[in-house]
């Protein structure tokens, strides 16, 4: 299901509000989010309007995963 995870530069950088942002290919379809407090907000728009609730939860722990792996190096 999740394809193409990239992160890219972000908001804020080196300020004390900086907010990691990413993308992603769910099904062809692209979504940009961000990761904030092992918590992730979605730009419009939202995977939830083309997904299950049950298929974002597991989505959402990829990222969670993804996003864990990648602030550790």
């Amino acid at each position: 299901m999740l394809q193409n995870f990239e992160v890219i530069p972000p908001l804020f950088e080196g300020q004390v509000n900086e907010r990691f942002q990413f993308k992603l290919k769910i099904e062809g379809n692209d979504y940009r989010g961000i990761y904030h407090d092992k918590e992730v907000q979605w730009y419009q728009p939202h995977p939830h309007d083309k997904i299950e609730q049950d298929d974002l939860d597991s989505l959402e722990s990829n990222v969670h995963t993804l996003m864990t792996n990648h602030l550790m190096q």
